[in-house]
């Protein structure tokens, strides 16, 4: 399954519209015009943390809940990208990221790099520095299929901010654009 995306992601998603279901804030005869027999059939399953799901299932599900949950709003993204890295600092992931004011962008790539690709099967990733301590700047780009969806964008924008920010022990401003349909640039620079 190529542009696949890991059952960890995916897990959340699921969850969050099976309790909005479950609240009456969408009905599932919405979800059946909206979603695909295959992203429905998920609502039934149980989600494997280590298996690859489909990255369309991720988009389409994400996209309702933006509409539903979120209003609308990329910070509703950004927000699911933050808890998702808050989650995975709280699993011990960022044992590496000790505060190091002079070094954190170099810490931050070399979790990234790795990690980018874990979640995100069919993805290329790199980074380029400048600066140190307060005036750190990181580019992350990454090679991306076509099909990868902009609101997976904006929520790994959320966690690298996230990440970032821990790292460096200050606030992190991230912006994130796609430079071309198979090309994303996420920047990071100390506050």
């Amino acid at each position: 399954m190529p542009g696949g995306v890991k059952g960890t992601a995916v897990a959340s998603v699921v969850e969050d519209l099976k309790r909005l279901l479950e609240a009456g804030r969408i009905r599932r005869d919405e979800l059946e015009v909206r979603l695909e027999p295959a992203d429905l059939d998920l609502l039934e399953q149980k989600i494997l943390p280590s298996s690859w799901y489909s990255l369309g299932t991720q988009g389409r599900i994400t996209q309702l809940l933006l509409e539903v949950e979120g209003k609308g709003s990329i910070e509703y993204l950004l927000e699911r990208g933050r808890r998702a890295a808050e989650r995975m600092r709280e699993g011990g992931l960022y044992a590496q990221l000790a505060v190091d004011q002079d070094r954190w962008g170099e810490r931050v790539g070399a979790m990234m790099i790795p990690l980018g690709p874990a979640i995100y099967r069919d993805t290329v990733w790199s980074i380029e520095l400048s600066g140190v301590g307060d005036a750190m700047r990181f580019e992350i780009t990454v090679e991306v299929q076509e099909e990868f969806p902009e609101v997976c964008r904006h929520q790994t924008q959320g966690f690298i901010e996230h990440a970032s920010s821990y790292a460096s022990g200050g606030r992190v401003r991230m912006s994130s654009t796609r430079v071309s349909p198979t090309r994303i640039q996420f920047v990071g620079q100390s506050k």
